[in-house]
């Protein structure tokens, strides 16, 4: 069985739009993609007001997108509440159905119903029986490797057709090992886990950050144990394909830089990329970067960025110049000689630096850096790793204080 490859938007904050979700299934079909999931969070009939039918209107946009390219199957995602009835769900998802897509996802990711696994189970099995279609099921334990009471009810009796998601490790993932996996296949009566990646993903925690980099991390072994990956972007769709494409490039056994950098160049993002970075990501500038780099972050256009992935990346790209401009100023100000026109200097790029670090985009690498780099106990309850927080200067910073001192 090929290995699913694609992407789930199941995000927190505002969902893409229908032009872009036809744009990326174009983008998935063209890079070897199989798969799209349609779960934003935000969106209110799929998790807040999930008893609401879907509109006519959202009903044909699922016919349009499963319509969109041969060999890229949609699938519509949804959160029954808790107390929902298989007959509620079914009636539900019976006119998506009709409009042609090719799978259901049940998310039961982030709702406190730990002692609800039965219930998810049954769930599951139902909606498969009642469309024979793929049926994929978001677990409430969704991270780690031990088991929990949770997981082994949910498996228990569970269709061997239905996939189970699991994010890694952790909910968001610096690597996934061959380890990693067996543990997971250990805790769910070895059945293949499909991943939910959190990957290129900047929601709840991390909207100051901005994620264009390769897919890294993954041991390529873990391949052959594994169901698929579907990555979970950003909200900002356009700005998403690049990693999105490494990955695609990753499930088909190809070079993930290669490919990355194919689409970065495309799309005109090289310099934000670099500018966007963190120091263990594998696009980073490096810790003293050239003259010429930060002139041409400077020089960023950014009415051409926003026209190639859209408005939401403005501030990156406008923090990113002005940190730029503010370390060539940095750097003209180590040349010139001691005396009151440094000292003035000195005094006016430290008010600047100080307003500049005051931002909310981070750019240049620096931090506090946010993440929920968190996992599942032997009960299901989440535990948070001291990684979710990383302390770091930026670039910008670094050079300022260094020629001030």
């Amino acid at each position: 069985m090929a290995l699913i490859a694609g992407v789930i938007e199941g995000f927190y904050g505002p969902p893409w739009s229908h032009a872009d979700r036809l744009a990326t299934i174009d983008l998935l079909a063209e890079n070897g993609g199989n798969w799209y999931v349609w779960a934003p969070k935000a969106a209110p009939r799929h998790r807040d007001a999930w008893r609401e039918p879907f509109t006519p209107d959202e009903i044909g946009e699922f016919g349009e997108l499963a319509g969109c390219r041969d060999g890229v199957g949609v699938s519509v995602g949804l959160t029954p509440g808790p107390d929902a009835t298989t007959d509620e769900v079914i009636a539900k998802l019976r006119p998506v159905v009709d409009a042609g897509v090719h799978g259901l996802t049940l998310c039961f990711d982030d709702v406190p119903e730990l002692d609800a696994a039965s219930r998810h189970r049954d769930l599951a099995n139902a909606v498969r029986r009642a469309f024979g279609l793929p049926v994929w099921l978001v677990p409430t334990h969704y991270a780690g490797g031990v088991s929990s009471p949770y997981l082994e009810r949910l498996i228990d009796g569970l269709d061997p057709e239905v996939l189970v998601m699991w994010t890694g490790s952790h909910v968001v993932c610096d690597t996934i090992t061959v380890d990693d996996v067996n543990a997971r296949r250990n805790a769910t009566d070895d059945r293949p886990p499909l991943i939910w990646d959190n990957t290129p993903v900047n929601d709840a925690l991390m909207t100051e950050a901005l994620h264009l980099g390769p897919y890294s991390g993954r041991d390529a072994k873990i391949r052959s144990s594994i169901a698929g990956v579907l990555v979970n972007p950003m909200e900002f769709a356009r700005a998403s394909w690049p990693t999105i494409v490494s990955a695609l490039a990753w499930c088909r056994g190809g070079d993930t830089i290669t490919a990355w950098s194919r689409e970065i160049d495309r799309l005109g993002l090289r310099r934000l990329a670099e500018a966007t970075a963190f120091p263990d990501d594998e696009h980073w500038p490096g810790a003293r970067p050239e003259r010429a780099w930060w002139s041409e972050v400077a020089a960023l256009d950014a009415d051409a960025i926003t026209a190639s992935v859209g408005d939401g990346v403005r501030p990156w790209v406008d923090a990113a110049r002005d940190g730029a401009a503010l370390a060539l100023r940095a750097l003209d100000l180590a040349a010139l000689d001691a005396g009151e026109r440094r000292a003035l200097a000195q005094f006016g790029l430290a008010v600047a630096a100080r307003e500049w670090e005051r931002r909310p985009a981070l750019t240049f690498g620096g931090g506090p850096r946010i993440r929920p780099v968190a996992t599942n106990d032997g009960a299901g309850r989440f535990v948070m790793d001291p990684r979710s927080v990383s302390w770091s200067t930026s670039l910008v910073a670094d050079l300022v204080r260094r020629t001030l001192a």
